[in-house]
């Protein structure tokens, strides 16, 4: 599943490592959870299947789309569950060609949820036929027992489960209208809406408000592919940080307030990308207003964001920049060859169409960062201010997140003060202890390479868990975590580090570098881990670190969203 909310932008706005972007159980029939061993335990505990796993029993049940059914246990008036509810199974899966088990959640003292709206085709039209309380095992050929294609480097295969469906829970009921009615409200771009539940609140959202809200989605077949509602969790974030068309629309609600919109997908972007796995074509959501938290209005949106005007000057690397206030003089930070001065600073950040993306000012809380840990453009311009200034600054999209998924795209503008600079001591590269004490993290000793006994994740990630915790609780797939990380690049140079900063950083897994997406969930709360990133799933097209990244990983905590 996956949400519409987009998440922070930045340490903010601005910090390289901040795009590093599932379970740890696998989800039945993902094609690349219990339809490959890839996330999978290495060991599974082997199991010896019920029946023949070649030859179904003769009284099974086959249907149009190949799936073969055949129930151990059945309960007269049983609830069946619907194509986008979640089901609570005890489930155990073998390869037909091998007999090997390769997942099963038997002894781990609870059953699994699984989202129907979200597994292989196979699967969905299963648990379908499968009443709560009943038993069956399931044969999935190739063509419908994988949720996409199998992971690289296996081969599709037929799939046998015994699942056992324990609970069901409920999805909100697919709304009646998949499209707008003839004449519906709309915001100001002309996105319709209906009012399901009138408010009970007077004042309207503001985009720099936070507000608690819940949300279901649907494709335009009835498909519901996330909610907030079923995960039990509302969203809790400024409109500002959605897509355009969702600021719209919360921003013409009152506290308590449903509606009901349609928004075409190529509408719902994240800086100026489409969102990666959102469904085509027209989206249905219901969205509900539960609480508005009055924000810290923030600067107004400068006059000049549409382009540099005449009077600018440019940084060595082709920022423009314009100072509004000067301080009282003194010295600059200072980016060094290996290392650099941490500044705290206050920023707000627009595209040159001026909506703005982030700020500082809103979560009335300066941002601090290593000035080496951050865009280029920053790192270019912020050597010229002293504490006191205030700039405006035009950062090209080369010199910003240009490529970057979940970032903004095109030239970037902002107003940033200097608050503070934290100047790094002095230290002598052959004592580590002193540059530990100084905010540097030394490589470790496998920097350039993974070793022989690292694992790898579904998508190509290598891993080693450093510091094991049995039994710890591994993030969702759109958790939102706190964690403690230094990265590398593979020559043992420290482009990044939440340490040096003196705080753990807090992020919404779906905003950050692909490589984090698929090794954070690998990792348990307390655990500490060492991920080998290729190229592709870091920063492919520019705009962080090149190469493969090392990054040390503890998972400090779970969040609630």
């Amino acid at each position: 599943m996956r949400l519409f909310v987009l998440g922070l932008v930045v340490l903010v706005a601005c910090q390289r490592t901040d795009d590093k972007k599932i379970t740890t159980k696998p989800a039945a029939g993902s094609g690349q959870g219990s339809g490959s061993a890839a996330t999978a335990p290495a060991k599974p505990e082997q199991i010896a299947p019920p029946v023949d796993l070649n030859t179904p029993p003769f009284d099974a049940v086959k249907t149009s789309s190949g799936l073969i059914y055949k129930k151990l246990s059945s309960l007269d008036g049983s609830i069946k569950p619907k194509r986008n509810d979640t089901v609570l199974i005890n489930y155990t899966g073998w390869r037909q060609s091998t007999g090997e088990t390769f997942f099963t959640n038997r002894g781990k003292g609870q059953p699994m949820p699984l989202p129907l709206s979200n597994t292989a085709p196979g699967f969905t039209e299963a648990m379908q036929l499968i009443g709560k309380g009943e038993k069956a095992m399931l044969w999935l050929p190739p063509n419908i027992g994988y949720k996409g294609a199998p992971q690289a480097g296996t081969t599709a295969e037929t799939l046998v489960y015994e699942v056992e469906v324990v609970e069901i829970m409920q999805a909100p009921a697919v709304p009646a209208q998949l499209v707008p009615p003839a004449k519906p409200e709309a915001t100001k771009s002309g996105i319709p809406y209906v009012v399901v539940t009138p408010g009970t609140g007077k004042d309207k959202v503001r985009n720099f408000d936070t507000v608690t809200f819940n949300y279901s989605a649907w494709d335009k077949d009835g498909r519901m592919f996330d909610s907030t509602e079923m995960r039990k969790r509302p969203a809790i974030v400024p409109p500002y940080r959605q897509a355009q068309a969702m600021e719209e629309v919360l921003t013409q609600m009152v506290g308590g307030e449903r509606v009901r919109t349609w928004i075409p997908s190529e509408k719902l972007t994240q800086g100026g990308k489409s969102l990666n796995g959102m469904p085509d074509g027209l989206l249905t959501y219901e969205i509900e207003v539960i609480t508005i938290e009055k924000g810290k209005e923030p600067p107004p949106t400068p006059s000049d964001v549409a382009k540099p005007p005449s009077d600018t000057k440019k940084s060595p690397k082709g920022v423009f920049y314009k100072v509004l206030k000067q301080g009282k003089g003194g010295p600059h930070p200072q980016v060094r060859e290996k290392d650099a001065d941490t500044v705290t600073v206050n920023y707000t950040g627009w595209s040159t169409e001026g909506r703005m993306f982030d700020s500082s000012v809103v979560k009335g809380e300066p941002a601090t960062f290593a000035l080496n840990g951050v865009i280029m453009g920053w790192t270019d311009v912020l050597p010229l201010m002293s504490v006191g200034d205030r700039f405006r600054i035009w950062v090209p999209e080369d010199l910003a997140y240009k490529g970057a998924i979940g970032r903004q795209q095109g030239m970037l503008v902002f107003e940033i003060e200097l608050l503070e600079i934290k100047p790094l001591p002095a230290v002598e590269a052959e004592d580590p202890k002193a540059a530990v004490a100084a905010g540097k993290q030394p490589a470790p000793s496998d920097v350039a390479a993974p070793p022989a006994d690292a694992k790898k994740s579904p998508r190509g990630v290598f891993y080693k868990i450093l510091k094991p915790v049995p039994g710890a609780a591994h993030p969702s797939p759109t958790a939102r975590v706190k964690v403690q990380y230094t990265g590398w690049t593979t020559d043992g140079q420290m482009f990044d580090s939440s340490r040096t900063r003196g705080e753990p950083y807090d992020t919404l897994l779906k905003n950050v570098i692909a490589g984090w997406q698929d090794g954070i969930p690998q990792i348990g709360v307390g655990e500490q881990a060492r991920l080998w990133i290729p190229k592709e799933l870091a920063y492919p097209d520019g705009g962080g670190p090149q190469g493969m990244l090392v990054f040390d990983i503890e998972l400090v905590e779970i969040k609630p969203q």
